[in-house]
């Protein structure tokens, strides 16, 4: 559990996703972020607005699936593959934790 939390922290992000065609996806890599290889998932995370508008805004951050990156990974954007959820575009990229399997 903790490394999933330690996964979402801001300065862990990678990119956002650029596009979204059916199972094909266009994830576009932050200029700082450090490069994925081909076959590495990763997880897709929204950013929601929680809460009362009278306030100020609080954001919640839910998962909403996970890709794999595809073979070519020279640029900037690269092609992924849906593997689970549903995606959006602008939803932003973080690295996949390492233990995956439900208790």
């Amino acid at each position: 559990m903790l490394s999933a939390c330690a996964s979402l922290y801001p300065a862990n992000r990678l990119g956002t996703v650029a596009s979204v065609s059916d199972g094909d996806l266009q994830v576009c890599l932050d200029p700082r972020a450090s490069s994925l290889a081909a076959g590495q998932e990763v997880q897709l995370v929204r950013r929601q607005q929680v809460g009362n508008p009278k306030f100020a805004p609080t954001f919640r951050d839910y998962r909403v699936g996970t890709a794999r990156i595809g073979t070519d990974v020279s640029g900037r954007c690269m092609a992924a593959s849906l593997v689970q959820g549903k995606v959006r575009r602008y939803d932003q990229v973080f690295p996949a934790p390492v233990d995956t399997t439900p208790r």
